[in-house]
């Protein structure tokens, strides 16, 4: 088997060493509201789905095309099925169940994929859609291959480094999604580099976070694919977490993230040093790293700042971030390069700002069905070859470091998400009642919000917000919809007729004023009061305005208000999840009331029962301290009685003084495994799995718990201090112990 060090595809690292890697652990998904049990694969399992998935495309793919996939993030088939497909000689494209139909209907078109790798849920929504049943291929049909090393699987004579590997479609200026086309040298070129760079170990844990739609969730899956690490699935209610982020990080033992900026933001935390100790790398990208981020995140582990359009296989150019240092993204990696260019494609001095343009391994193929946009965004450069053009704004510093300035177009980031606003304002435009449309990326409160501004096609009947909000909500993912929407008579253009979007207002944003619906208690206050603080609004906000639609909150905004609230002890419990479920002020104020009720109120039990049953606790008590002395009782009797008569009649006083401590730590030897066993299927039988609540005392529970602590008594413990035997004894018996912790 060849090292992957020589893979030339992007399975090739996978393929040539997880026999090596068989039993280790490859995907951990924790459980979520949507998962209550956790899910684990080793790579061996990850190699038998993968090759039941290359086993049903044999015989479908002759040539180069495209395989889709339609599975949630939480689900080990949607990190094995497109291995299987790049083994079956095929591209991928993963659609993420988040998109609207309309999304999906419009890149399964465009992509031209010859089948969907998907589960029920989106087989019963792709009937819905009109694939046909045999383009459809239901992962719970699939039998997972027994013996993936073994060979049986027709190589593909077509593919090679230039073999298109996956396609990624990213928001596009004629208000359709455009497909990105990544060949496998791409991929590959940054996978190796990750590798010398990171040198991650098999004992890492890679978060997880990115949406597979997007190529930012290549480079987490691979950091750890490449070397035998596990990656640690964080779901949407994970990503939005806010302040809850860190302990679940934490609780995971995870030691490397790749988050874009505004996640670590949300955390709301202003300093971080110290938190977090098992995690050594902070690999973040997708947007402009910040100073406010640095301070409070760089301290106590390695903070890395990468650049990369989807474009060019993710990450281009990268550096490592140091406190009170400036912010740069860098330099290039191995086998690309970085280029400040002007307008006619010319080099600019260290010091000038121009278009940052991109050279060598890392390109793409281009557009998918668009040579034209394909031949504008990739030229030939008389000097570097082909380059592709980032539209960034940038310049090369004095030490060869380049800082990103910012853009040349209407493209924007948001929390990671390249967006192009013209696509929204087509989509807009499109809308009844619509005449034209801008949209712009607006600072609202200190945070990033989208507006549109909109001119109605009657002045006298204006269009309905919320239909219009609805109809983009149905089109576009959620990341694109703007946050507020604002009526104006004319949108300001510059001298060529072209919209000026950096004329367009400030919007000021106030989200009802009606008395009705003023806060009615001192809850409702408090959480109206911070709610305005968040969002740099005067006056005062609804109490049934809706959190989302109405005050125009997205995910950052939500993690921002809970954590303001976490100061008060009337709402310290409430999470970002409560935000999502409970959207307006009144329905969070009544779930954060109902929080307090339950935890002062006191535990509903019958009379009988609420001061527990000390009659019968006392004889079970009893009882267990009369079995206890009867068995110590009894075995000293046997040993004294049978044991040493026996001994002194057999044995010469020298073996005996010789014989007895060797015989005493034989015992001691049977005894402790023996008292760990009974402590663990007592506690087992007795209480199964502890729970938080409250409990009378000398109630059931009690007792039961009383049992259970004397068992665990009889364990030796002294003797397992500060050994791997001691943790053995702790897990078993229900304990939470991290992989790399040591007691003493």
């Amino acid at each position: 088997m060849s090292s992957s060090a020589g893979a030339v595809l992007l399975h090739e690292f996978f393929d040539h060493q997880w026999p090596g890697w068989r039993d280790r652990i490859a995907i951990d998904i924790p459980p979520g509201p949507a998962r209550p049990d956790r899910a684990r694969a080793t790579y061996g399992d990850l190699a038998a789905r993968s090759q039941a998935v290359t086993s049903r495309l044999d015989g479908l793919i002759d040539d180069e095309c495209v395989v889709a996939v339609l599975l949630p993030r939480a689900s080990v088939d949607a990190f094995a099925a497109p291995l299987g497909i790049m083994r079956a000689g095929a591209a991928y494209i993963s659609l993420d169940p988040a998109f609207p139909d309309d999304r999906i209907k419009d890149i399964l078109l465009d992509s031209a994929a010859v089948a969907v790798v998907t589960d029920p849920a989106g087989a019963d929504r792709l009937a819905r859609l009109g694939v046909a049943a045999d383009r459809i291929i239901d992962t719970q049909s699939l039998r997972p291959c027994e013996h993936p090393d073994a060979p049986g699987i027709r190589p593909r004579a077509w593919l090679s480094p230039s073999s298109l590997a996956y396609l990624i479609y990213t928001s596009g200026t004629t208000g359709r999604p455009k497909g990105v086309m990544i060949e496998h040298r791409a991929i590959v070129n940054l996978v190796r580099s990750d590798r010398e760079e990171f040198r991650l170990a098999q004992a890492d844990r890679v978060g997880q976070g990115s949406s597979h739609a997007y190529d930012s969730s290549l480079e987490e899956i691979w950091l750890a694919f490449a070397a035998g690490a596990t990656l640690v699935v964080m779901t949407d209610d994970v990503a939005r977490a806010g302040p809850d982020l860190v302990s679940w990080l934490e609780r995971e033992r995870v030691t490397v993230l790749c988050p874009p900026p505004t996640l670590l933001r949300a955390t709301g935390r202003r300093e971080a040093d110290g938190l977090l100790p098992a995690m050594h790398l902070l690999y973040v990208g997708g947007e402009a790293l910040t100073e406010d981020v640095v301070k409070v995140w760089a301290p106590g582990r390695r903070l890395v700042n990468g650049y990369g359009p989807t474009e060019c296989a993710v990450t281009s150019v990268r550096t490592d971030i140091a406190l009170g240092a400036p912010v740069t993204i860098g330099r290039a990696i191995p086998n690309v390069g970085a280029h400040i260019l002007n307008d006619r494609l010319e080099e600019l001095p260290d010091g000038e700002i121009g278009e940052l343009c991109l050279s060598g391994a890392a390109l793409g193929r281009g557009y998918r069905n668009d040579p034209a946009l394909t031949a504008v965004k990739f030229p030939a450069h008389p000097v570097h070859g082909r380059v592709y053009r980032t539209g960034d704004l940038a310049r090369r510093n004095a030490d060869g470091t380049i800082t990103c300035l910012g853009r040349l177009d209407s493209q924007v980031k948001i929390r990671g998400y390249r967006v192009e606003l013209d696509e929204i304002d087509a989509r807009i435009a499109h809308c009844p009642g619509v005449r034209a449309a801008a949209t712009a990326l607006q600072l609202q409160g200190g945070r990033q919000t989208l507006v549109a501004f909109i001119v109605p096609q009657s002045a006298g009947s204006p269009p309905d917000l919320a239909s219009i909000r609805a109809q983009l909500a149905a089109s576009l993912p959620g990341h694109m919809v703007p946050g507020h929407f604002v009526l104006t008579q004319e949108l300001p253009t510059t001298v060529g007729g072209k919209v000026d979007r950096k004329a367009l207002p400030v919007a000021r944003i106030d989200a009802g004023t009606d008395a009705t619906s003023r806060p009615q208690s001192e809850l409702e206050h408090r959480i109206e009061q911070a709610l305005r603080r968040i969002t740099d609004q005067t006056r005062p906000i609804s109490t049934d305005a809706n959190f989302f639609h109405d005050v125009g909150g997205d995910s950052l905004l939500a993690a921002e208000l809970i954590t303001a609230l976490r100061d008060d002890p009337q709402t310290a419990r409430l999470t970002v999840r409560d935000a999502y479920e409970a959207p307006t002020i009144a329905q969070l104020a009544r779930r954060a009331a109902a929080m307090v009720s339950a935890d002062t109120a006191q535990p509903v039990i019958a009379p009988r029962q609420r001061a527990g049953q000390p009659a019968i606790a006392t004889l079970i008590q009893v009882a267990w301290l009369i079995l206890e002395l009867l068995l110590v009782a009894g075995t000293a009797g046997v040993a004294v009685v049978n044991v040493w008569p026996w001994a002194v009649r057999h044995a010469t006083p020298l073996e005996i003084a010789f014989g007895l401590p060797i015989l005493s730590v034989l015992v001691l030897l049977a005894y402790l495994p023996l008292s760990v066993c009974i402590a663990v299927v007592i506690k087992r039988l007795v209480i199964g799995r502890y729970a938080p609540g409250r409990a009378p005392v000398w109630g059931r529970l009690y007792i039961r718990h009383w049992v259970v602590c004397q068992a665990v008594r009889l364990v030796p413990w002294r003797l397992l201090e500060g050994t791997v035997f001691q943790l053995a004894a702790l897990r078993a018996l229900g304990a939470r112990i991290g992989a790399r912790v040591h007691i003493h």
